[in-house]
């Protein structure tokens, strides 16, 4: 009789419990330590590299100016001629670097990495309030640093305002030529949405885990 009564409650079992395949585990994954993983690997690991890249282009033809070096025609073709790094993608990359380093390195890929991995073990949570918004956080992050990307690549150049895009260099059409400030803007807009909805799961389970522990220690 006990073995007639299993089968029904396995089966029960094997219809709630669905088998994960790659994609839902590792790129669309609603667990919060694989996408503190995808922030840790895309935002620090990738964009760090090349922020601290872009960095040491830059200040190498800092500390010798008109200094000609074979490492430019390597990496920037056409904007550095002879080995000289052309003034303004010596800006671009400063402006690109700071935005890098901020936005992505800092802001999304430190704290996404970190809210994400330790927020549900330190209140007790199984995970974020939301997976399916944490999700959404990710992959809008994902977005944005590849428009970031991208806009190295257009034919008027980067934006190259300075990471705190301040006027009158960002305002002035004369000083930025080209789609470069609006591949920026994109980008920035598409960033804060990630961000803004990053933080919002991150105090909406807060707020969970400690209503419930205040709730529980009141009755107690």
């Amino acid at each position: 009789m006990s073995e007639v009564s299993s089968i029904p409650h396995s089966n029960h079992d094997d219809h709630h419990h669905h088998k994960e395949t790659f994609i839902t585990k590792y790129i669309f994954s609603q667990d919060h330590k694989m996408i503190a993983k995808q922030y840790l690997i895309l935002g620090v690991l990738f964009m760090g590299f090349i922020g601290v890249a872009m960095s040491l282009l830059f200040r190498l033809q800092l500390a010798w100016p008109e200094q000609s070096f074979a490492v430019f025609d390597i990496f920037l073709g056409d904007w550095a001629p002879e080995g000289v790094m052309d003034p303004n993608i010596y800006l671009a990359l400063v402006t690109i670097h700071g935005t890098i380093m901020v936005f992505f390195v800092l802001t999304a890929g430190l704290s996404g990495t970190f809210s994400n991995l330790l927020i549900p073990l330190q209140i007790g949570a199984r995970d974020m309030a939301s997976g399916l918004l944490n999700m959404i956080s990710f992959w809008l992050f994902f977005l944005s640093s590849m428009i970031m990307l991208a806009s190295l690549f257009v034919e008027a150049g980067p934006a190259a305002a300075g990471w705190t895009i301040y006027p009158p260099l960002s305002a002035l059409p004369q000083a930025q030529p080209g789609s470069g400030m609006d591949n920026l803007s994109s980008f920035k807009c598409i960033a804060s949405s990630s961000t803004w909805f990053g933080y919002g799961n991150d105090t909406l389970v807060d707020f969970n885990g400690y209503f419930c522990c205040f709730i529980i220690t009141w009755i107690t």
